[in-house]
C-alpha cells in the first residue's frame, strides 16, 4: 500500500474531492483525520472508511478559523502520534465582477482559502520537521492560472495557493518536507451538480469548452493527490499537476478551420 503507516489530514473532506481523498488515503494505509465544517457528511466518510476496515477520525474545524486550525493538528498528532501528509482542500468563495465584490466576502473567501492554507501549513510544518518527513498538497486550479469571468475572488485565492505551493516547497526542500499542488478544473462536485440541477444551460456551456467534453470526477483528482502525498512524488515539491480534461491547453479561440473536439 502507498501509504501505510502514514498519518494524513484533509481539510473539507466531507464530500467532494476531498472525500475521494480521504478515501483514497485510507485504502492506501493511511490512518485519516477528515476535518470540516458539516459533522453529518464528515463523520458519514469516516463511518464508510471504517467499513471498508479502514482507520479515521472526523475532526470538525472552520478552517476560517486560526484556533481551529490549530486544534485540528493537535488532535492528529496526540490521536495518532504524529501526521505525516496535509491535505488543505477546503473553500470558500463569493461570486461577482470585481467592483461588486462585498469586503466581508472578499475576507471571507481569503480566509478559508488562502490565510487557512498558509497556517495549516504553517502548523503541520512544525509537526513535521522533528522527523524530517512529511508531504503537503494544496488544491489549487486551473482558476489560479489564468482568469474567469465573475470569479475575482476565487482566482486570487487560487493563484495565491499555486505561489504558495512553489515558495513552502523550495524552503523546505532540504528539510525533508514536500509541497505541492494539483489544479484542478471544473469537476462534479455537490456544488457543481446542484447548480447542474438548477441551470443546465450554464453547466452545459462548461462541459463543451472542456476537450474531453464532461467534468471531471473527484476520485479523478484524488487519484493526483495521492501520487503527490506519496513517497512515489519523492522529487517532486515546488510543482503544480494541472487535471482539467485539457481545458487549460485550449486558448479559448474558436477554430479557424471549421473543425472542432468532435471532429
Amino acid at each position: 500500500m502507498r501509504l501505510e503507516n502514514k498519518v494524513a489530514l484533509i481539510t473539507g473532506s466531507g464530500s467532494g474531492i476531498g472525500e475521494a481523498t480521504a478515501k483514497t488515503f485510507a485504502r492506501e494505509g493511511a490512518a485519516v483525520v477528515v476535518v470540516d465544517l458539516d459533522e453529518k457528511g464528515g463523520s458519514r466518510v469516516v463511518s464508510e472508511i471504517r467499513g471498508r476496515s479502514g482507520t479515521a477520525e472526523f475532526y470538525r474545524a472552520d478552517v476560517g478559523n486560526p484556533r481551529e486550525v490549530e486544534a485540528m493538528i493537535g488532535f492528529a498528532t496526540s490521536h495518532f502520534g504524529r501526521l505525516d501528509i496535509l491535505h488543505n482542500n477546503a473553500v470558500f468563495t463569493t461570486a461577482g465582477h470585481v467592483g461588486d465584490l462585498t469586503l466581508e466576502g472578499w475576507q471571507k473567501t481569503l480566509d478559508v482559502g488562502l490565510t487557512a492554507y498558509w497556517y495549516a501549513t504553517k502548523c503541520a510544518i512544525g509537526a513535521m520537521l522533528p522527523r524530517k518527513y512529511g508531504a503537503i498538497v494544496n488544491t489549487a486550479s486551473v482558476s489560479g492560472l489564468a482568469g474567469d469571468y465573475g470569479l475575482g475572488a476565487y482566482n486570487a485565492i487560487k493563484a495565491g495557493v499555486v505561489n504558495l505551493t512553489r515558495v513552502t516547497g523550495i524552503e523546505y526542500a532540504r528539510k525533508g518536507i514536500r509541497c505541492n499542488a494539483v489544479c484542478p478544473g471544473p469537476i462534479g462536485t455537490p456544488p457543481l451538480l446542484r447548480m447542474e440541477k438548477a441551470r443546465p444551460e450554464i453547466v452545459g456551456r462548461v462541459r463543451e469548452a472542456i476537450p474531453m467534453g464532461r467534468l471531471g470526477e473527484p476520485q479523478e483528482i484524488a487519484n493526483v493527490v495521492l501520487f503527490l502525498a506519496s513517497d512515489e512524488a519523492s522529487f517532486v515539491t515546488g510543482a503544480y499537476v494541472v487535471a482539467d480534461g485539457g481545458l487549460w491547453a485550449h486558448t479559448g479561440m474558436p477554430s479557424l478551420s471549421g473543425t472542432g473536439p468532435e471532429w
